[in-house]
């Protein structure tokens, strides 16, 4: 097992992505303490895993909440005795498909304020504990929005600041033996069934597209073409983080990681 006998957090754990990855981290043997907002939510998410033979505990945490950070990180390594990998998972509302020059400066940087707030949040609380036990992965969460030329509004800038926080953040703990890396999956079709703000989301940066969400979720003609001929799925970006947080990229720290099929070729 990739993960045997390691602690992990993963944040937003209860969103379609982060269970995605806290049922693949628990499937390779990690113990996974489940943080989100909405108790319910993850507790029902640990009684599937744990009914699957995996561990699970399931903690509400608001992941903009420092102290509500701080002190899971504290609760964690007081019932674990250390922790081994952190992901962030926490999704967040935002405007896509205005262009910047008709964008209000509110919309503009809500972005910074929520996404980029709680990956540095997350990521420099787990850095604190990491340095001190001097090993650990902190795996962070950016999207194809950092590279893409379209109207994305504040979101594809604060994705952006998020790898430079990872490359920055690395270059810090990388003495002390702990890497940070950073997933950065393309849009996710999936992800739209499971909250009301992700198809708003994609509706306006269809729209943008001169399409309509349907167009977008069936990759018509006129849509972005990946390589593979087709759009990412939870399990493709699942894989790559458990990759990630496994000794098997043991080389990588301070990296971006695109899973995005081909859309984005560097």
């Amino acid at each position: 097992m990739l993960l045997e006998s390691r602690v992990a957090v993963v944040h937003g754990a209860a969103g379609a992505l982060g269970s995605a990855v806290s049922r693949a981290f628990a499937r390779e043997g990690a113990t996974v303490y489940l943080a989100g907002r909405t108790l319910d939510k993850v507790e029902m998410l640990a009684k599937e895993i744990t009914a699957e033979g995996g561990r699970a505990y399931a903690h509400q945490v608001d992941a903009l909440d420092p102290a509500a950070v701080d002190g899971h990180l504290a609760l964690v390594t007081g019932e674990a005795g250390r922790l081994d990998v952190s992901f962030n998972a926490v999704g967040v509302d935002h405007v896509q498909g205005v262009p910047l020059r008709d964008l209000a400066l509110a919309d503009f940087v809500a972005p910074f304020d929520t996404f980029v707030r709680t990956q540095f949040l997350t990521s420099a609380a787990a850095a604190r504990v990491m340095v001190a036990q001097r090993s650990g992965v902190i795996v962070t969460l950016s999207t194809s929005a950092a590279r893409a030329p379209m109207p994305s509004g504040g979101f594809g800038v604060a994705c952006a600041g998020i790898e430079s926080l990872t490359r920055e953040l690395a270059g810090e703990v990388g003495p002390f033996g702990v890497r940070v890396v950073c997933l950065r999956p393309d849009a996710i079709p999936e992800t739209v069934a499971h909250g009301s703000y992700v198809r708003q989301t994609w509706r306006r940066a269809a729209e943008a597209n001169g399409a309509t969400l349907e167009d977008m979720l069936a990759a018509k003609p006129g849509m972005p073409n990946p390589l593979l001929g087709r759009a990412v799925s939870l399990a493709d970006v699942a894989g790559t983080a458990l990759y990630l947080a496994s000794d098997l990229s043991s080389g990588l720290t301070g990296s971006i990681t695109t899973v995005g099929c081909g859309v984005l070729v560097d």
